[in-house]
């Protein structure tokens, strides 16, 4: 027997993530980016000022620690307990881009927050929860599904990630209220520059991916997926009605954070969803990828 990755822990490195990745959200939000405008220092000292900005962006390179504890113990535990060679090249890519994130978190700083740097750290940070939970999942039985439940997960996530970064330059690039009303864009139907076209494309992609969960739902709805898949769809519903409020407050703090979370939650539901149709399996043991072939075979017959 090969064994299996650590569930528990790669679920538990998730959730530290998942806390990083909401507090990174608060710094952006809040304008806190430079409230330590070095690193690894904080205005050149270990301990920074007691002001409010500097606090949050301080808080946010903290919780950067217990879930590197977390994702080191996870690794050496997914080579411990398996040898199946998948999942322990998979624990050691996302040590890798962990490294890479640190960098990216660093260069973020020294270089004043620029915007194709700072949404490349987020896309990276989606990238690794994505890997965690295939990490954690990857290696169970898949569920019994049409084919089409698999292939529009996997069609959402590709598009749900180009949104988030779409999403995230919007945020970066200062380009919030380039579009500062709904659903013209400055009494428009067409955008008028660079800032607000790529606002027009996020927004637009947003209702799009809202019918790519709704489809996915109604495609799932008879499956153990169904639950989750209506869930999701409820989820965006809610996340395309953040956005558009988000607008119309002239982005209000609040609204903003809570936007970019929902779709953090959307993001790792629906990779989720995907690795229990079997579509990410590559990280599954030998013998368990083996036994569940029939079951795949099944599947994607009905």
């Amino acid at each position: 027997m090969a064994g299996s990755p650590p569930r528990g822990w790669a679920w538990a490195t998730t959730g530290a993530l998942f806390l990083l990745m909401t507090m990174g959200n608060i710094v952006s939000a809040t304008g806190s980016g430079l409230g330590c405008p070095d690193w690894p220092l904080c205005h050149g000292r270990l301990l920074p000022p007691a002001q409010t900005e500097v606090l949050i962006e301080f808080s946010h390179r903290l919780k950067a620690i217990p879930f590197t504890i977390l994702l080191l113990i996870t690794v050496a535990l997914t080579w411990r307990r398996t040898t199946a060679r998948a999942p322990r090249r998979l624990s050691l890519v996302l040590a890798a881009l962990v490294i890479a994130q640190i960098g990216l978190g660093a260069v973020t700083v020294l270089l004043k927050l620029p915007h194709l740097v700072s949404t490349a750290h987020l896309v990276n940070a989606l990238v690794i929860l994505a890997g965690l939970i295939v990490l954690a999942e990857g290696s169970r039985p898949p569920v019994l599904v049409p084919a089409r439940v698999g292939r529009l997960a996997v069609a959402g996530l590709a598009a749900l990630l180009l949104q988030l970064a779409l999403g995230g330059y919007v945020r970066h690039a200062g380009a919030g209220l380039a579009c500062p009303d709904f659903p013209l864009c400055s009494g428009s139907l067409l955008p008028h520059h660079w800032e607000s076209a790529v606002h027009w494309i996020h927004r637009w992609l947003g209702v799009l991916l809202l019918g790519v969960f709704v489809h996915l739902a109604i495609a799932a709805r008879r499956t153990a997926l169904g639950g989750v898949a209506a869930a999701a769809a409820a989820l965006a519903l809610v996340q395309v009605g953040l956005g558009i409020a988000a607008v119309l407050s002239g982005l209000a703090v609040p609204l903003r954070a809570t936007h970019a979370v929902v779709a953090y939650l959307l993001w790792a539901t629906l990779v989720w969803i995907s690795v229990r149709t079997g579509r990410w399996s590559a990280v599954a043991a030998d013998e368990t990828r083996a036994a569940s072939r029939p079951l795949a075979g099944v599947a994607r017959a009905s």
